[in-house]
């Protein structure tokens, strides 16, 4: 299979063939496939903070119930609070809650879990979990005065549980300089998604740009060809061998659907059909103008201001990203010039 031969030269076909050779193809890991929207996740966490108040830790099944049907008496609480929050948020069976939703909520930084020895645990690890609390920033969510500001925390958390992505997808879409204003799902599969990757695919923004730039050179008729060829060569049972040696494009494409899910979940974007774009005007939570146009002015006076000249190969970073910000006061602060960095 070579996707180049579509369009011989194009730089973008070169470079999704070099990606998908590597084992680590799909890119870093992210959420668990759960579909959910804030509102269930500030029910979750209500009722985690009901039925374990003052962050004590809660003890959680750690045995499918297919395995054992029946809860222990320590499991009880646990029980509960997942009935509940089945009820109330329409999500979270034991089994669910402890593999998916309590995995993807502790990468948000909402939860704490910890091990038998009540012991922290990474976020990201495959650690046994024994016990779980929320966390400061579970209970900042759950008490924010306003619905703007808990969009804000909670795609904050998002952030953090896809690696950063919204930082990078704001400075691709509001640099007017680059001129993308939309990103579709195959721009991100290929493209954005290898973005500061520990692999060897790995691509800087403005490289990410120039990719995105000779693909929309394409055709349709090539784009789409790009598409189904794919389609019809990534599958399992074409490849022989171990795991890592196959190539599976449908699970590839569902990982990028559940990003666009997530990030159209977040304050800064969302879908339109197969195309992510950046929110704009009138905000739908508050009926304000929450409008977050990229200053270029700021880009300018950091340049000003630090006497530095624009270098090839170097790019300019918020220090602290705009994707950390709690509320629109810290997001128009944190995106002034004090706050970058070229590097």
């Amino acid at each position: 299979m070579a996707i180049s031969n579509i369009s011989h030269g194009n730089k973008a076909l070169e470079f999704i063939d070099s990606r998908i050779r590597s084992e680590k193809y799909r890119g870093s890991r992210s959420s668990q496939h759960n579909r959910y929207v804030m509102n269930q996740i500030i029910d979750i966490l209500t009722l985690l903070d009901k039925h374990s108040p003052n962050q004590a830790m809660m003890t959680i099944r750690t045995t499918d119930i297919s395995k054992r049907p029946q809860n222990t008496p320590e499991e009880f609480i646990y029980a509960q609070f997942c009935d509940e929050a089945k009820q109330k948020a329409g999500i979270g069976t034991q089994d669910a809650m402890r593999k998916n939703l309590f995995a993807d909520i502790h990468r948000m930084g909402f939860i704490e879990r910890y091990d038998k020895n009540k012991n922290p645990i990474d976020p990201f690890s495959q650690h046994s979990v024994k016990y779980v609390s929320i966390s400061n920033q579970g209970l900042k969510l759950i008490n924010a005065k306003n619905i703007l500001d808990k969009y804000f925390i909670f795609s904050k958390g998002i952030d953090t549980l896809l690696g950063g992505y919204i930082d990078t997808l704001l400075d691709i879409l509001r640099d007017k300089e680059y001129g993308i204003e939309k990103i579709s799902i195959y721009e991100y599969m290929f493209f954005v998604s290898a973005i500061n990757t520990e692999t060897s695919f790995n691509i800087n923004i403005d490289q990410a740009i120039d990719l995105i730039k000779a693909y929309r050179t394409l055709t349709p008729i090539q784009r789409k060809s790009v598409i189904e060829t794919l389609k019809n060569e990534m599958k399992p049972k074409n490849y022989n061998g171990t795991k890592i040696n196959k190539r599976d494009f449908h699970n590839w494409h569902n990982k990028a659907e559940q990003v666009f899910y997530l990030l159209n979940q977040t304050v800064y974007f969302e879908r339109r059909g197969e195309q992510l774009v950046l929110k704009k005007g009138q905000n739908c939570f508050t009926n304000t103008d929450t409008r977050l146009d990229r200053s270029l002015n700021e880009k300018y006076q950091y340049f000003v201001n630090h006497g530095v000249s624009k270098t090839s190969g170097f790019e300019l970073h918020h220090v602290v990203p705009l994707a950390w910000s709690e509320n629109i006061h810290h997001f128009k602060m944190l995106d002034r010039w004090e706050n970058m960095v070229y590097i």
